[in-house]
């Protein structure tokens, strides 16, 4: 099973230091997306159905990254890993 990137883990931290400096009406992540970051972080390793959904939410997810600013869609796609963890899935997926 594959371990995140260091970016991956990067992104991450930052996603939740950008959550925890938003007001509480900006917050972004699901339990499910909070859980999958500090999974990231931990360095834990990942399963395929964990990749694969980590393909499927970044896929649908870029949309609403915005990069420099705190916004709840940017926190969440950098909570999965931002653009480090949509190549890291992609290349796992292609295996």
């Amino acid at each position: 099973m594959p371990k995140p990137t260091a970016q991956m883990r990067a992104n991450a931290r930052k996603a939740l230091a950008l959550r925890d400096k938003a007001p509480a009406s900006r917050k972004g992540m699901t339990r499910v997306g909070l859980a999958r970051a500090n999974q990231l972080i931990r360095g834990d390793n990942l399963s395929q159905e964990t990749v694969e959904r980590t393909f499927s939410f970044l896929s649908r997810a870029r949309q609403y990254y915005k990069p420099g600013k705190n916004t709840p869609g940017t926190q969440a796609y950098l909570g999965w890993g931002g653009d480090a963890g949509l190549r890291f899935a992609k290349r796992i997926l292609k295996r």
